[in-house]
């Protein structure tokens, strides 16, 4: 009886960690650092894992600008938006957030430049890669936590303690109602 007990308490410790894995950036078009040449028409970003539907993204100019996007589209673990207009030269940060299926909110950003054709000079020609790798090195697009935003994250990560707690008071009552049916 004691050593369920025990191997219940380890248990009730080690589960809701287990599950605390943040979702991450894998792919994205364009890429971190990238020079666009051509016109961009969508942003694509792939993650590890599915991701909710209130996930964010949004486009801004180097000065803070916002750029217009159309309404983000999100399928399964890919979230991606069409851009109403055209780039003009200059850089641009993609900013994302979203929320982890271990229900914390994740965010990062990705840089890049654009350069049309006509303002380039003496460089090689670089197309927009489509679904590229991203490298795991990269610092701006390496998640960090957000707690002032996505509050509705804060349900999956609580209820798996609360699932603990319940088992534990069932657990201990038994536990209670035994000894006094013995005395």
């Amino acid at each position: 009886m004691k050593w369920s007990l025990v191997f219940i308490l380890v248990l009730l410790f080690v589960h809701p960690f287990s599950v605390g894995a943040h979702t991450t950036l894998k792919q994205s078009n364009p890429k971190e650092g990238a020079v666009l040449t051509e016109n961009l028409e969508r942003i694509r970003l792939t993650f590890d894992a599915p991701i909710e539907k209130t996930s964010t993204l949004e486009l801004k100019t180097a000065q803070g600008e916002i750029v217009t996007l159309e309404k983000p589209l999100i399928i399964g673990n890919e979230l991606s938006a069409v851009l109403k207009q055209e780039l003009e030269t200059g850089t641009y940060r993609i900013g994302w957030k979203l929320i982890s299926e271990d229900g914390h909110p994740v965010e990062g950003t990705i840089q890049f430049e654009m350069t049309p054709e006509t303002a380039v000079t003496a460089e090689p020609k670089v197309v927009e890669e489509a679904a590229t790798t991203v490298d795991t090195e990269q610092a701006s697009i390496v998640p960090t936590e957000s707690a002032e935003s996505f509050t509705p994250g804060v349900v999956p990560t609580v209820l798996p303690w609360l699932v603990a707690g319940l088992v534990l008071a069932i657990i201990v009552t038994t536990l209670l109602l035994r000894r006094r049916k013995r005395s």
